[in-house]
């Protein structure tokens, strides 16, 4: 069966990977006979899950099969939450296997692929989010609490300095890295206001639309968390233009973030609080992996990191 080298290169360094990469095959075989389908050949993007093109009796969709990891853990949960407000819809899911069956996006570019400004990605996004927001979790929900996991990945993050940064072979700022830790642990306890987050509201996840003549926007492959919709901006924001080969500087972050906060009514250096912990939790992430350098490496993280920190101070002074 096809795995695209994405997919491989990311399940090398995961727990247990390998072994699910063996058991794939047979997930998907599954699922065809489950939902009687015909796959088309995958999509290239997926880090943490094998994605494809599907046919059943009633017209196109998506087949997804997800790596095993908390994150993904509630994603069919949350669009069944969503039922198509602002997010792709869900058909069928098979818990068991980590499988869903979704309503494909027609053409399904990804925002990151269509040739418009910086400013309307922004825009889209944000229409994206209130939609989202606007639609009232289940008090009874599966949903872990933002307070819960922030406070996982601060410990996370924390040994990580503490086992690597002795070593590392690029620049790391201990002191933004410690704030990013004491942020993980704080911003979550005091929200103005809480939700259904998605968690990772980047470029390649939010896919176009066509539907009776228009362009409309999905997004797709949520990691789902009840807490601060301030959360949700930082990949949007930071993940625009050529952002693996530069990093953006933080007058421009400090733009894009006035814009998504008129646009959604947050507050925008919580935002910028929150992009500053995000952007270290992500490169000490990689750097676990051994990934310090190349375009989604450690220091291109650490570098968007002070950037956001440096907004953050240029926002808290505005």
């Amino acid at each position: 069966m096809d795995i695209p080298e994405r997919l491989l290169h990311s399940m090398v360094g995961a727990d247990g990977g390998r072994k699910w990469l063996e058991r794939l095959p047979g997930l998907v075989e599954r699922a065809v006979d489950r939902w009687s389908l015909a796959v088309g050949a995958p999509f290239e993007d997926g880090m943490s899950g094998w994605a494809a093109p599907v046919t059943l009796p009633s017209g196109a969709a998506v087949l997804k099969i997800s790596y095993p990891h908390d994150e993904a853990r509630h994603e069919a949960a949350a669009l069944r939450v969503w039922d198509g407000h602002g997010a792709v819809r869900l058909l069928e899911s098979c818990d068991e296997d980590w499988a869903l069956l979704l309503r494909r996006a027609t053409p399904g570019t990804a925002l990151r692929d269509e040739p418009v400004q910086v400013s309307e990605q922004i825009a889209i996004g944000a229409a994206l989010l209130r939609q989202m927001g606007a639609v009232e979790p289940p008090a009874s929900g599966p949903f872990p609490a933002l307070v819960t996991v922030a406070d996982r990945l601060a410990g996370i993050a924390s040994e990580r300095l503490d086992r690597l940064g002795g070593q590392a072979p690029v620049t790391m700022d201990r002191g933004l890295v410690r704030h990013a830790v004491d942020l993980l642990r704080t911003l979550p306890r005091d929200p103005p206001r809480s939700g259904l987050a998605h968690g990772d509201l980047n470029p390649g996840n939010i896919l176009r639309d066509d539907v009776d003549g228009s362009s409309s926007w999905l997004a797709i492959d949520p990691k789902a968390v009840v807490g601060d919709p301030a959360w949700d901006p930082w990949p949007l924001l930071t993940q625009l233009g050529d952002w693996t080969t530069t990093v953006t500087p933080a007058r421009e972050l400090a733009d894009r973030t006035r814009l998504l906060a008129d646009l959604t009514g947050l507050a925008p250096t919580r935002i910028a609080a929150w992009s500053v912990a995000r952007s270290v939790e992500s490169a000490l992430w990689s750097a676990d992996r051994g990934w310090w350098t190349g375009p989604r490496g450690a220091d291109g993280d650490l570098a968007r990191a002070q950037a956001w920190d440096q907004a953050a101070g240029l926002l808290g002074a505005g």
